[in-house]
Parts: structure tokens; C-alpha cells; sequence
């Protein structure tokens, strides 16, 4: 069996030449104080050696690490997997690179994590919060330590010193089940994930204040919040509620794209018509509901945007001067209904 091979150290660079482990450092930073010549030999034996430097040695020294925290309440979330592909193709133009953790929908783990970056692995985080954070003593003592910070999505309170992405979930929300209504539905379900969630809640306001600017009776029978974290059981969730539905709906507002494409599939096997019967709207446009059949009507987020601005903002905070307050941002993306065959 092979043994081990041990990381190559400046020292071991510095006994082959017979030079100093400090020439080794400041020739492998390109440091014009170290002649031409000896630079040109460290890199070739570094080289020939398999040296690689230590990125944590580096930040110490150069208080920078080139790295963006970027923490999300859940990794199988297509919503969050856009938001982490603008992060990163804005970071990497930028010469930065990204770290991304999952809090499980905990905010212990929010927590945990937030404090793990905190400890000098990452220049900045971006975060979204869980729906268990009520509390943002833990994100302000972050920014009170000097670490810039953007929040996107499910933000609950205004933090000050964070900058803040997100859309207006109310209006557009509003917007859908207006549309609806003008379209002569009366019985509109809403499907929504739990509750203690702010994006969830924002929704649900919108829902509500459409249908009384219209007058439309609000029936409790036809008002789903789900209560499950994982996507089997929302899928059983949605399945019970539709089977034992008192009142056959005319339309269905869902929260989310999967909550749509769920409410579309269970509906299509207890043998409603889409859009004949039964209309829906989703909420996302991550792609899924272009390629079902029919094809779903979506609120439209500019999900990737998202991840891109909240990236963008942090990246303008890295550059201002250490002296100054930082004046919070708060940047509302629009959003926009994309029509389809299911309305």
C-alpha cells in the first residue's frame, strides 16, 4: 500500500535552492523585491514539486480570501439553485468565488453556519433567511463586526447595514388572482407552503386582497397551507385536500411552480380539465411548468437577476471605505404572469 504523500510546504521549496523560506513567499506573490531570475526558479521548482499555496495562510495575510458565503434554507429548491447560478456567474466575473451551505430550514443551522463564515473563511455573505428566523440579533452582530451582508427572498425585518433583494410577493400575488377573477372564477383555491414562512405570508395577503376588492366570498374550504418541508409530502398534502374538497374550485392560485405542477397532476387524475374546468397559476417560472402538459400559467421571478444583484450589491460594499456607514439598499425585482395553456 502506497504511503501518504505529505503536502508540499515553502520549506521544502526553500531547502532544495538553499534560500529562504521568506524569498520562497514574497517570489511566489511575484514580489519585485526578489530578483527575476530567483522568482523564475522558485515558480519552476514550486511547479515541479506540486506546490499549492494555502489559501487560509494567504487570506491572514492579505485579510482577504476571495470568497462569498452564500447560505440557503434548502439545496433541492430550483428557486434557490437559480439564485446560487447568478451568485456565482456575477462573482466569478468579478474574481471571486462562492461557498454555499444549507441551514435545512433550521435556525440553528442558520446560525451555525452564519458563525462558521463569520470566522475569517469568506470576505462577505449573502443569506437567505429560514422561516424559524425571528430574531436577527445573529446576522447584526455579523455586520457589526465589519462582514458585509445581503439578504434575499424571506426577509422578515428590515436589517440595518444588510443590503436586501427580493420582489413584491403581495402584488404579485394580487396581480394573479385578479386575473383569475377578470376571467370570471369565483371558487379560486389558494395553495400555500407554511405559513410561518414571509414570502408564504405575502402571498396569501395578496390572495386575500384580491378577492375582496372583488367581492369574492373567501371560503376556508378552498385555502390549503402546507404544513410539510419535504416535497413527497406535499405532494400527499396536496392530493388529500383535493379529494376531500367540499367545493369544486374554478381555479387554483398555487404559491410556488411545484405546488402548481402537483395541483395540476392530482387534479388531471381525478379528471378535471385543464383549462376547461379548472384554471392555475403557479409562481416562479423555473422552467418545469413550460414542459408539462399543458403547460402552466406562471408568475415569472427573476430568479437568476436575484442572484446576480444580491451578488452585485455585495460586491459594491467590499469596495467602500472601512470609515463610513454603509446606507442600506433595498432593491424590488418586477415580476411579470407568463400565459400558458393551463389558464
Amino acid at each position: 500500500m502506497p504511503l501518504k504523500k505529505r503536502r508540499v510546504k515553502l520549506e521544502d521549496i526553500a531547502r532544495k535552492l538553499n534560500i529562504s523560506i521568506a524569498t520562497v513567499s514574497r517570489a511566489l506573490d511575484d514580489n519585485p523585491r526578489v530578483k527575476l531570475s530567483t522568482r523564475e526558479k522558485v515558480f519552476k521548482m514550486a511547479k515541479a514539486m506540486g506546490y499549492m499555496p494555502n489559501q487560509i495562510a494567504k487570506s491572514l495575510s492579505s485579510g482577504k480570501t476571495n470568497i462569498i458565503g452564500v447560505i440557503i434554507p434548502r439545496y433541492d429548491e430550483p428557486f434557490f439553485i437559480e439564485v446560487c447560478r447568478g451568485i456565482d456567474d456575477y462573482a466569478r466575473e468579478h474574481n471571486y468565488k462562492i461557498l454555499i451551505s444549507s441551514s435545512r430550514n433550521s435556525f440553528e443551522f442558520e446560525r451555525d453556519n452564519l458563525i462558521a463564515f463569520e470566522r475569517g473563511l469568506v470576505d462577505g455573505i449573502i443569506l437567505s433567511p429560514t422561516h424559524e428566523t425571528e430574531m436577527f440579533t445573529h446576522i447584526r452582530s455579523v455586520i457589526n463586526k465589519g462582514i458585509p451582508v445581503v439578504l434575499f427572498d424571506n426577509i422578515r425585518e428590515e436589517v440595518q447595514g444588510a443590503d436586501h433583494v427580493l420582489i413584491d410577493d403581495d402584488m404579485a400575488s394580487f396581480k394573479a388572482v385578479e386575473f383569475l377573477i377578470k376571467k370570471s372564477k369565483k371558487n379560486i383555491a389558494f395553495i400555500g407552503g407554511i405559513i410561518e414562512k414571509k414570502v408564504f405570508q405575502d402571498r396569501y395577503k395578496g390572495y386575500i386582497k384580491a378577492m375582496k376588492k372583488y367581492n369574492i366570498p373567501i371560503r376556508k374550504e378552498l385555502i390549503l397551507h402546507c404544513k410539510s418541508l419535504d416535497r413527497e409530502y406535499e405532494d400527499v398534502e396536496i392530493q388529500q385536500f383535493f379529494n376531500n374538497i367540499a367545493i369544486q374550485p374554478d381555479a387554483v392560485f398555487a404559491c410556488t411552480d411545484n405546488y402548481g405542477l402537483l395541483t395540476m397532476k392530482t387534479l388531471l387524475r381525478l379528471g378535471y380539465k385543464i383549462p376547461e374546468e379548472v384554471s392555475i397559476i403557479g409562481f416562479g417560472d423555473l422552467g418545469l411548468g413550460e414542459v408539462f402538459v399543458p403547460s402552466m400559467t406562471c408568475i415569472a421571478q427573476p430568479t437568476y437577476e436575484m442572484g446576480q444583484k444580491a451578488a452585485e450589491l455585495l460586491i459594491e460594499q467590499f469596495n467602500e471605505s472601512n470609515d463610513t456607514d454603509h446606507p442600506k439598499k433595498v432593491i424590488k425585482l418586477k415580476t411579470k404572469l407568463v400565459l400558458r395553456d393551463s389558464t
